[in-house]
């Protein structure tokens, strides 16, 4: 099965801890990205998800009611969960750029300086190398 790293509400899931496991043989729940036939815990029944695959859209920038979605809306200010922070605008930016384009800048943005190891959202070290990373707390997710 192939990964598919970009989600309809802008994550990239290429740093989702979950999709990294899955990728190093080493998780327990496989998930392929929230995209693919294999997902697992929230991304199974994500609300966004759902809508945006009825609806008929690729990304949920492509809705006309974005901006008044209460359940986007919630999803981007969730305080729990910083990495969902920047998803309008990495939505913006597959827009501009291009899907290719932004995949590879996520990719970049989520790889250690040091080792170029890939690493999740959350890592503040790299599993690899334990130098520092910037997690999604840093400024610019």
């Amino acid at each position: 099965m192939d990964f598919i790293l970009h989600a309809y509400c802008g994550l990239y899931c290429g740093a989702c801890p979950i999709l990294l496991q899955t990728k190093s043989g080493t998780s327990t729940e496989q998930c392929y990205g929230c995209k693919s036939e294999q997902t697992v815990g929230y991304c199974t029944s994500c609300g966004i998800k759902r809508c945006t695959t009825q609806k008929g859209y690729e990304f949920c920038i492509e809705c006309p009611d974005l901006n008044t979605c209460g359940q986007m809306m919630k999803f981007v200010k969730d305080t729990n969960w910083v990495n969902q922070h920047g998803v309008l605008r990495n939505m913006e930016m597959i827009r501009c750029d291009g899907l290719s384009n932004w995949l590879k800048s996520q990719d970049n943005r989520w790889r250690c300086k040091s080792c170029d190891t890939s690493h999740s959202w959350w890592d503040e070290t790299c599993p690899q190398c334990g130098q520092t990373v910037a997690s999604c707390k840093e400024v610019g997710i």
